[in-house]
């Protein structure tokens, strides 16, 4: 076995990138916080920082794109989405947190108890599960495995939970099985998310996941779209619907004044949290 190939974990508070080359389970995570920060990162200056092999860190960033946490590109990688390219969803968890859970907040004003609440797989419904926990007894339908392993043991939470083909990267379950269930269904409220919207139009990258948000859709009386300010203003490869298929829309308040306007504009109230 080669010594950078091992799986040894980054010990706490170490100091230095150099050194780090030796642990396989430390470089990935390394190079998962740096990209949580920068733009692109290059293979030369990550062999260089890692003091790995240019081979050692082609198979590490082949086996970060795998599970989703970013995209190679020539010369280096990147952790940007584009239009054809969604991220893992414990990385993007990780980012806009405190727009996320201003949004979570304000969202959960509209939980009346009792209600038969609908939850998508996204990192802005996952921070709405304290609230859901406040609002019992309810009873929540949902895809997104985490949602499933936090809220089943919430006394006086019922928990439905969406089968279908478990795809790691959302840590969801979509497919035909997933939408079958859900033409079974019919919900008080649904909490949803996306990743894009260019003039009223909603998108996302991902054929699967719109295909399931578009039963989700069909499944609810009150449908609320959870978006911060980055997914104003470009679109993604597959059109999920209009906004105005939606009943509310939560927005965190770094929102340009713009975007504000064409909201308030349209058939659909809005909801503006304060980060």
């Amino acid at each position: 076995m080669r010594a950078d190939d091992t799986n040894e974990a980054i010990p706490a508070g170490a100091e230095h990138v150099r050194g780090l080359g030796r642990r396989k389970a430390a470089r990935l995570a390394y190079v998962t916080d740096l990209l949580n920060n920068e733009d692109f990162v290059s293979v030369d200056d990550l062999a260089d920082m890692l003091d790995v092999s240019r081979m050692t860190v082609h198979r590490d960033l082949d086996e970060l794109q795998h599970k989703g946490v970013l995209r190679k590109m020539r010369g280096g990688a990147t952790a940007h989405r584009s239009a054809k390219y969604e991220s893992d969803l414990l990385f993007r968890a990780r980012l806009l947190t405190d727009e996320k859970k201003a949004i979570a907040k304000e969202a959960s004003t509209l939980i009346a108890q009792g209600d038969v609440v609908l939850v998508d797989a996204s990192t802005t419904t996952y921070e709405m599960f304290p609230y859901l926990a406040e609002s019992v007894p309810l009873t929540v339908i949902t895809n997104f495995w985490l949602a499933i392993q936090e809220l089943a043991e919430v006394p006086d939470i019922n928990i439905i939970a969406l089968g279908g083909d478990y795809v790691p990267q959302y840590r969801a379950f979509l497919g035909a099985v997933c939408e079958h269930a859900l033409d079974e269904l019919y919900a008080d409220i649904l909490f949803a998310s996306t990743s894009a919207m260019q003039g009223s139009s909603l998108y996302h990258q991902d054929q699967r996941v719109v295909s399931v948000k578009r039963a989700m859709l069909q499944s609810a009386r009150t449908r609320v779209l959870l978006m911060d300010h980055t997914k104003f203003g470009h679109g993604s490869l597959h059109r999920l619907g209009t906004l105005e298929e939606f009943t509310h829309i939560v927005v965190d308040d770094r929102v340009s004044t713009a975007d504000l306007n064409y909201l308030r504009d349209a058939d659909i109230e809005v909801l503006v949290a304060t980060v």
